[in-house]
């Protein structure tokens, strides 16, 4: 097969979208664990969930789970976003950086070229916005999770998403599922399975941990006063529209 063949949208997938650093894999851990009852990890992963952008990963279970971090695009049938809060998200993203590139610029460098739109896929708000404004045009359904609600209470956001796709599940199986996908757990099994996490970069940092916190609003301990006004004046009508204002 074609390494520059890319994997084509299915008319039964089930897209998982989110921008960069926003939780994405624990909730593909979680929901993964629930549409195939087996517990992915990270050697795993490349072989059970498709990246939008990859090679087509042969005899993925059905249906195909799918993850991808682009904005709004007709094709995709049943889509699963997941938001996080920016001020999270670009401290995140710092941290992802420095173990995968060498990141030189310190951290304000790093998020003035956040706010201008310069660390792919581009401006959160954008990104964001253009899902939610086309949400209703998503054929199969369109589900919004904050991740801040996912962290809180898992245990019912799972239910939710076992409603949306359509799932049988017990409460003990959904359980199950929280547990392997907990932060602890995930961290686990990165002691085990660094190689997996390295991806084959060569600037990778062995040394530097993939899954870190995970936790909400550590932003207040890293952005100064005047980079908290600055996410706020630009992405007013976004912040307030899902309620982190």
């Amino acid at each position: 097969m074609s390494k520059a063949k890319t994997y084509q949208i299915q008319e039964d997938d089930i897209c998982i979208v989110a921008y960069p650093k926003s939780g994405n894999n624990f909730l593909l851990f979680l929901i993964a664990m629930l549409l195939y009852r087996k517990k992915i990890d990270w050697a795993t992963k490349g072989e059970l969930i498709q990246n939008v952008t990859s090679e087509p990963i042969q005899n993925l279970p059905y249906p195909h789970l799918v993850w991808s971090h682009k904005s709004y695009d007709p094709v995709y049938p049943k889509v699963i976003y997941l938001v996080r809060d920016p001020r999270d998200v670009v401290v995140s993203y710092y941290h992802h950086f420095l173990k995968y590139f060498g990141e030189t610029r310190d951290f304000d460098e790093f998020f003035d070229a956040f706010m201008e739109g310069d660390i792919g896929p581009g401006m959160w708000d954008w990104n964001i916005e253009s899902w939610l404004n086309n949400q209703d045009k998503v054929k199969n359904g369109f589900l919004l999770v904050k991740y801040e609600t996912l962290l809180k209470n898992t245990f019912n956001e799972a239910k939710r998403i076992v409603g949306f796709l359509n799932l049988d599940r017990t409460d003990d199986e959904i359980n199950e599922a929280v547990n392997w996908a907990s932060f602890d757990n995930m961290k686990a099994l990165e002691q085990k399975q660094r190689d997996h996490l390295n991806l084959n970069v060569p600037t990778a940092n062995p040394n530097m941990p993939f899954v870190r916190q995970g936790k909400a609003n550590k932003w207040k301990s890293v952005l100064n006063k005047e980079q908290q006004q600055q996410i706020n004046r630009a992405f007013d009508k976004t912040l307030t529209r899902l309620g982190y204002k």
